[in-house]
């Protein structure tokens, strides 16, 4: 039972830490709360993203999520075959 519940979250969580220790300044991210941006500075335990032109944000490292290329973008809405 242990193996079923608790493995596959101890390989995400050291998957995302191993994500997060590899960001780099340039990066397109995601952030935990749903901020898209690009990082723009990193510390130990901060990251500072760029969100919109002229506006950056500072929050904690492991708040980012994952990388934008791993967002599926919502299907469009079909267009009439006319």
């Amino acid at each position: 039972m242990w193996a079923v519940l608790i493995l596959p979250q101890q390989r995400r969580v050291k998957a995302h830490k191993a994500y997060v220790e590899s960001l780099q300044v340039g990066d397109e991210v995601v952030t935990t709360s749903g901020l898209f941006g690009t990082v723009t500075s990193l510390d130990a335990d901060r990251a500072r993203l760029r969100i919109a032109p002229d506006v950056e944000i500072t929050m904690a490292r492991m708040a980012v999520a994952r990388p934008q290329s791993a967002v599926v973008p919502a299907d469009p809405t079909p267009e009439d075959p006319e």
